[in-house]
């Protein structure tokens, strides 16, 4: 019974662990406990004790599978291409924001709009009560990067795009949803979640693209470890393709490395990525 029982936790832990490396982390555990019952069964003495401890073992295993999904979460993560040039990105926002205010067109169509009070401010009430949760959970420190002022005003133009039709999106998103549903009550809830989420994507995408081309940064790279970061930094290293630069993202941030920082290469490295 025992044994299920560890077996059972240990699988259940698996689904935590990045898929690419499951297979081999669950070898090890299950090696490491099968080496636990042959010396538990060796002490007989303390052969009543050993359930608990063996069961207490297994339990381990989820803080050893969180930490590495959240350490290699980066590294497994794949760039989707419809996402990865900032016109395609534009473009698919738009798409989603054209599709959420026809279905609220539609939905108005046959249905009467019950808007007979101020609309406007309530709405701006929920947009700042999510700009509050917003920097609660969320790092709004951008990458260190000295921009010329050309390059500097289309990264700001780029992220004004993708602030509005996000908000687009949500607003009408959740109107659609709560005529479909019937749910009006639930409407401000679901658009404070809705622009919560939202307003976090825009900025993590932000942070996660080129500040020359806008292009997402790609080949994330593990350097350094946690026990060195006083001499050394730890972190994530990402790529332009363009060979425009490297993004360093700290893991823990230091008196070194408060923050990302942006690598900005040579021209002649550009011969490496054409």
């Amino acid at each position: 019974m025992t044994a299920a029982l560890c077996r059972a936790i240990l699988v259940t832990a698996a689904s935590l662990v990045p898929g690419g490396e499951r297979a081999e982390w669950l070898a090890e555990w299950r090696s490491e406990l099968w080496y636990l019952h042959c010396r538990e069964a060796g002490r007989s003495a303390r052969r009543r004790d050993g359930g608990s401890s063996t069961v207490k073992f297994c339990f381990g295993s989820f803080r050893d599978a969180w930490w590495l999904r959240r350490n290699q979460a980066d590294a497994v993560r794949k760039v989707r291409p419809w996402l990865q040039s900032p016109g395609r990105c534009i473009a698919v926002l738009i798409a989603l924001a054209l599709v959420a205010c026809s279905v609220a067109g539609f939905v108005s169509a046959f249905q009467r709009p019950a808007m007979e009070r101020p609309f406007l401010w309530p709405q701006l009430f929920v947009l700042g009560t999510a700009l509050l949760l917003l920097r609660i959970g969320t790092p709004l420190a951008w990458t260190e990067c000295p921009l010329v002022r050309g390059v500097r005003l289309r990264w700001w133009i780029f992220l004004g795009l993708k602030t509005v039709l996000v908000l687009v999106i949500v607003f009408f998103g959740t109107l659609d949803l709560g005529s479909i549903i019937a749910l009006a009550p639930l409407r401000p809830h679901a658009t404070l979640i809705g622009y919560v989420v939202g307003l976090r994507w825009v900025l993590r995408d932000q942070r996660r693209r080129c500040p020359v081309c806008l292009r997402l940064l790609t080949n994330p790279v593990r350097m350094g470890e946690a026990s060195h970061m006083l001499l050394g930094w730890y972190g994530t290293e990402l790529i332009c393709l363009k060979g425009h630069g490297l993004l360093h993202v700290p893991e823990i941030p230091t008196s070194s490395y408060s923050g990302q920082r942006w690598l900005r290469l040579d021209p002649s490295w550009r011969e490496l990525f054409s």
